[in-house]
C-alpha cells in the first residue's frame, strides 16, 4: 500500500508537468509562436543544427525540463524530428534543467554553507553549461545543416486562443494516452522495488567505494548521508565545516564525489522519468547517455580541483 501512495504521489507532480508539455508545444505551433520567439535562441539551435522548435523546449526547461522534454517527444512522435535529433536536443536541456534547481538548491546551500554552497553549485552549474555545449557540438557534426527557415518575420492571422487551446488538447490526447500507459506502471513498479530496499541494497554496496577514491576520510558520512537526501548531506556538512573538522574545499569535493555515488539512488526518480516521457527503449538510452556523461564531468571537475590544489 505505501508504494502504490509514493507512486501516487509522484505522478501527481510528474504527469501535469508532461501534460503541460505536450498541450503547449501544440498551442505554440497553433498559436505561430515560435515565429515570434525563436530568434532568442536561433543561434543556439543553429550552432547544433537544431530546428526552431527545439529553442522553445530549451527555454521552457528553464521553468519544466518535464515539459520541455515531452515537447520534444511531441514532434518525434509527429514524425518532424528524427532520432538523433530528439536526443541531441534532449541532452542540450542540461544546462537550462540544473538551473532551474536554484530554487530547490539555493534555499538550503546558502543558509547551511554560505560560500561553499554557491561555490558547489556554481560547480554543477558549469557541469550542466559544459554538458550542453559538448553535446550541441555533436549535433553540430552528426546533423544536417538547415537551411535558413527564418526568413523575415511577416505577420500570420492567428486563431483566437481558445479555439487555437481546444484544437492543441485534441491533438494532444493520443500522446498523453501513451504517456500515461507507460508512466503510471513504470513508476508503481520502481516504488515497489524501493519498498523492497533495492535501492538500499544498492546504494550501501557503493558506501565503501569512497575509501578509495581521494576523499577525505571524516567525509563519508556526508556521502552517506546522499544517499538519503541532499538537504541531510548539507547539514552534515554544515555541521563539520563549523566545527572545522572539514574545510570549505574538502566539503566541495566530498559532495562532488557524493553526487557521482549517490546517482545510483537516484535511478528511483529518473527511470519514470525518462520511461514515461520517451517510452521504454529510447527513455533508457537517453538515461544512460545524460547520466553517463553527466557524472563523467562532474568526475573530471573533481580531478581539476584536486590538481589545482
Amino acid at each position: 500500500m505505501i508504494p502504490l501512495i509514493s507512486a501516487i504521489k509522484y505522478l501527481a507532480v510528474m504527469i501535469p508537468s508532461m501534460i503541460l508539455g505536450v498541450v503547449l508545444v501544440n498551442l505554440a505551433i497553433n498559436l505561430h509562436i515560435l515565429d515570434r520567439i525563436s530568434w532568442v535562441v536561433r543561434p543556439i539551435t543553429k550552432f547544433g543544427h537544431l530546428r526552431d522548435e527545439c529553442g522553445l523546449s530549451f527555454i521552457t526547461a528553464f521553468g519544466s525540463p518535464t515539459a520541455a522534454n515531452s515537447m520534444l517527444m511531441e514532434l518525434y512522435r509527429k514524425g518532424e524530428m528524427g532520432k538523433r535529433e530528439l536526443y541531441v536536443a534532449s541532452l542540450a536541456n542540461s544546462f537550462p534543467a540544473i538551473i532551474m534547481h536554484w530554487r530547490s538548491m539555493l534555499p538550503v546551500l546558502v543558509p547551511l554553507l554560505g560560500i561553499t554552497g554557491l561555490a558547489y553549485f556554481g560547480i554543477l552549474v558549469m557541469v550542466g553549461l559544459v554538458k550542453t555545449g559538448l553535446i550541441l557540438l555533436v549535433g553540430r557534426l552528426i546533423l544536417p545543416k538547415r537551411k535558413d527557415d527564418s526568413p523575415e518575420y511577416k505577420e500570420k492571422v492567428r486563431p483566437a486562443f481558445r479555439v487555437a487551446l481546444w484544437k492543441s488538447i485534441c491533438q494532444s490526447r493520443e500522446m498523453i494516452k501513451r504517456i500515461m500507459a507507460v508512466t503510471v506502471p513504470v513508476t508503481v513498479a520502481t516504488f515497489v522495488l524501493i519498498d523492497f530496499r533495492i535501492f538500499d541494497v544498492l546504494s550501501l554496496y557503493l558506501k565503501n567505494i569512497p575509501k578509495y577514491l581521494p576523499v577525505a576520510p571524516e567525509g563519508i558520512p556526508i556521502i552517506a548521508a546522499q544517499f538519503v537526501s541532499g538537504v541531510a548531506a548539507y547539514t552534515v556538512a554544515s555541521n563539520f565545516l563549523i566545527k572545522g573538522i572539514l574545510s570549505g574545499y574538502q566539503i566541495i569535493v566530498i559532495l562532488l564525489v557524493g553526487n557521482i555515488l549517490s546517482s545510483i539512488a537516484g535511478l528511483r526518480y529518473i527511470v519514470p522519468y525518462y520511461m514515461g516521457i520517451f517510452g521504454p527503449r529510447l527513455g533508457t538510452e537517453l538515461m544512460i547517455i545524460s547520466t553517463t556523461l553527466r557524472q563523467g564531468l562532474t568526475l573530471m571537475s573533481v580531478f581539476v580541483l584536486i590538481m589545482a590544489r
